[in-house]
């Protein structure tokens, strides 16, 4: 059985990076809006219709938030500074 067509690996991993990011978003909704009832209530439903609803919003925003910091590097590189 191949690994990479396993179907629970990616529903276990969809779960995981919801979780991780759910936390995110709730950390900053509660600051956002200073309720952490409410910041919970924003964070659910936006990690729902983000997460559940369209997974490949989850995985360009994963490459973004990882690819920035090399990104950065090279253009501060290139640019000389």
């Amino acid at each position: 059985m191949n690994l990479w067509a396993d179907p629970t690996l990616w529903n276990d991993l969809r779960i995981v990076f919801t979780i991780i990011f759910f936390l995110f978003l709730m950390k900053w909704s509660s600051e956002f809006t200073g309720s952490k009832a409410i910041g919970v209530i924003l964070a659910a439903i936006i990690s729902y219709l983000t997460f559940y609803k369209h997974f490949e919003l989850l995985i360009i925003i994963l490459i973004l938030f990882f690819a920035y910091p090399f990104f950065s590097a090279v253009a501060e590189g290139l640019s000389g500074k």
